[in-house]
This record gives C-alpha cells, sequence and structure tokens, in this order.
C-alpha cells in the first residue's frame, strides 16, 4: 500500500466486480467457518439454513447468541478485509452495504422478509462496525507517507543549463 497515490482514477466495473465477489465470498465463508465453530463448540446441530432465518437470530437462545457473536466477529474480519481488497475509506460502506444487501435477500429469499426487531438489532451494529473500522483501517493506510528516495549523486535527470541558457 506504501506509495500508492490516491486521486483521478478510472472506472473500472472489472475490479469492482471482482471486489463485490471476493468481499461477499469472505463474508459468506468467514460466517459459515464461524457459526460451525461455535455450533461444534456449543454442541449444536450444524446448518447452513440458520444463517437465512431471522428467528435464530436471537438473545434468547444458547445457539442464537453463537450466531450473533459470529456475525459481530465476521464484521471485524470484514473490516479488516477491506483494508486489504477496497482500499479506500470513501469504499467502504459501499462495499459493505452490498455484502449485507445480499445477505438480506438470501434471508428474504429462504425465509421471506425478517419482520423481527432482534434481527435487525443485531445486523445493524454488525453492518455499522464493518464499515467505520474498515474506514478507519484504509484511512490510516491513506495516510501513511509516501517515501520518495532521494536520487544517486550525479544522477540527474536532466542536463545542467548551458551558461547561455542562463
Amino acid at each position: 500500500m506504501n506509495g500508492k497515490f490516491y486521486g483521478a482514477e478510472e472506472f473500472n466495473p472489472r475490479l469492482i466486480a471482482t471486489q463485490i465477489v471476493v468481499m461477499q465470498s469472505s463474508f459468506w465463508l468467514c460466517l459459515g467457518s464461524l457459526t460451525t465453530l461455535v455450533d461444534l463448540v456449543l454442541g449444536e446441530p450444524q446448518s447452513a439454513e440458520q444463517l437465512f432465518l431471522p428467528e435464530a437470530y436471537t438473545w434468547s437462545t444458547t445457539r442464537g447468541i453463537g450466531l450473533t457473536a459470529a456475525l459481530w466477529v465476521t464484521s471485524l474480519v470484514m473490516a479488516a478485509e477491506l483494508r486489504h481488497v477496497v482500499e479506500r475509506a470513501k469504499k467502504c460502506l459501499d462495499f459493505v452495504a452490498t455484502y449485507h444487501i445480499f445477505h438480506l435477500l438470501a434471508t428474504y429469499l429462504a425465509s421471506g422478509f425478517p419482520d423481527l426487531i432482534e434481527w435487525w438489532a443485531i445486523q445493524v451494529p454488525s453492518f455499522l462496525v464493518a464499515v467505520l473500522l474498515g474506514e478507519y483501517l484504509c484511512f490510516q493506510s491513506e495516510s501513511q507517507a509516501i517515501s520518495l528516495k532521494p536520487k544517486p549523486p550525479g544522477k540527474s535527470s536532466r542536463a545542467k543549463p548551458s551558461f547561455d541558457e542562463i
């Protein structure tokens, strides 16, 4: 990341699509892996279905608390990943919103629109942590000093002006 100049960037739809696929895949991989790990530790039956059931995200069951913890840890991992995949603080909101909208869409297709307040109360902090921490990490990376190495002596790129040019 050191030595990058930011400014006028060309619109590159292939890069954006690739970043979306990487972030979405990472979200599902991390959330699925952490949920599996939590289920194993708690002795709960494993099922990918719980990721798409709004009633599974709850504070009233051990499994729901585990699923909530997995989602919140995933938001921390995704924030760190934003720094390497997206690299720009101003783009973090867009990418986090994209993978959360896809999660909402998958939940809607699997079990209907999530109308439980608990589901939203668990998802919104996950979204906010990923955006704000991701922006902070990207900003820290963007703010690093750009190291400019001095030219070695005697290796001037411009010829010295003659006396007549002065």
